[in-house]
């Protein structure tokens, strides 16, 4: 299966096989593999001989770091050690165990062609629940983890993904974590509950964190970037993500080139108009363009409390005590027509519509 631009192998039960071709020097850069149904012996993914325990949650972490370091870049494991979480310790091991699909570049589900994601709870009542938004996530960051999920860091507590995402991780089952957060300004946005911010100044001053099974509370976005993720609820539209610097502001503009087989688009957020510009670059190659409507702009523009008032479009989620985000969703206007990311256009945050 071709996945961007690279060719990805699936084997079963051929690790031997398939680990020969992988570590060959023309396939290490250009080519990942992914790893189903184990043979006996072996320390590859599909792992059948995992239970839902501790001791297996830790050997699916390390064997991602494991296998990458081996040339292998991307692997799967069956998620939940194939069981349906029944008590509360098995719940939980669950949710900490789905964590680890954010640390692979792609992840199946299913050989069959449907999507699973929606009915994951049919067999497990709430068991699957919180596995079920963290897949959810998963897949809305698709764009992201493609292109810079082979970058992989591993640290007290937690993982950089790329150079612009942190995830807790938390083997031990702890109430608190201490993490090693790399130097910058990091937030983790919650829009049902209050987001976590933190500005590290040293990164080998840990942050202790209070863990919750909350994956918008373990996903750390590392400010003075953009991401473009897709729409939770409808795959032909995406959403646009622009995070502020707060401590370290110093009026810069924040630019991101969002590309996708070939086409291209520089997203530029202006500090001091409050603009935000879609700059395209046409590709020869074919794209649907429909497929990448923009139905939600969201800002964390660091003010004081926005509100509606007179812009329906805007709303503000509190993190930390004084600080904010805006959003537009563009959606809840009437007779608004979406435009695509790759397409040159414009909006202003500062009140609703655009150009």
């Amino acid at each position: 299966a071709d996945f961007g631009g690279s060719r990805v192998f699936e084997k079963h039960n051929f690790y031997d096989i398939s680990k020969r071709k992988t570590l060959q020097p023309q396939n290490i850069a250009k080519h990942w593999v992914i790893e189903s149904f184990a043979t006996p012996g072996t320390t590859h993914f599909h792992r059948t001989d995992l239970e839902l325990t501790e001791a297996g949650l830790k050997t699916c972490y390390h064997n991602i770091f494991n296998l990458r370091r081996l040339g292998i870049g991307a692997v799967t494991c069956n998620m939940c050690a194939g069981v349906v979480p029944s008590t509360d310790e098995q719940k939980s091991l669950c949710f900490r165990w789905s964590q680890l699909s954010f640390l692979m570049p792609y992840v199946i589900i299913s050989s069959e062609d449907d999507d699973l994601t929606g009915a994951l709870s049919d067999d497990g009542g709430d068991g699957f629940t919180k596995m079920k938004e963290n897949i959810a996530l998963r897949k809305q960051l698709h764009y992201y983890l493609a292109n810079s999920g082979s970058v992989l860091q591993e640290k007290n507590n937690g993982a950089v993904i790329g150079d612009s995402l942190f995830m807790v991780v938390n083997l031990e089952g702890s109430s608190e974590v201490d993490v090693q957060l790399p130097t910058g300004e990091w937030l983790a946005p919650a829009e049902q509950s209050e987001g976590v911010y933190r500005d590290v100044s040293d990164e080998n001053s840990p942050q202790t964190l209070t863990y919750e099974e909350d994956i918008t509370k373990l996903l750390f976005y590392k400010l003075d970037n953009i991401f473009v993720i897709k729409d939770k609820g409808n795959e032909n539209n995406v959403e646009v993500h622009i995070f502020q610097l707060k401590e370290n502001y110093f009026g810069s503009e924040i630019t991101y080139t969002f590309t996708y087989n070939e086409h291209k688009t520089v997203i530029k957020l202006n500090p001091t108009s409050k603009e935000v510009t879609f700059t395209y670059t046409q590709a020869t190659t074919a794209i649907d363009k429909d497929k990448f409507k923009v139905s939600k702009l969201v800002v964390y523009y660091w003010t004081e409390n926005s509100g509606s008032g007179s812009n329906p479009p805007k709303e503000s989620y509190p993190v930390g005590d004084e600080k904010y985000n805006v959003v537009f969703n563009y959606l809840d206007e009437e007779g608004v027509e979406l435009k695509s990311v790759f397409q040159t256009w414009d909006q202003t945050i500062l009140k609703s519509g655009g150009s």
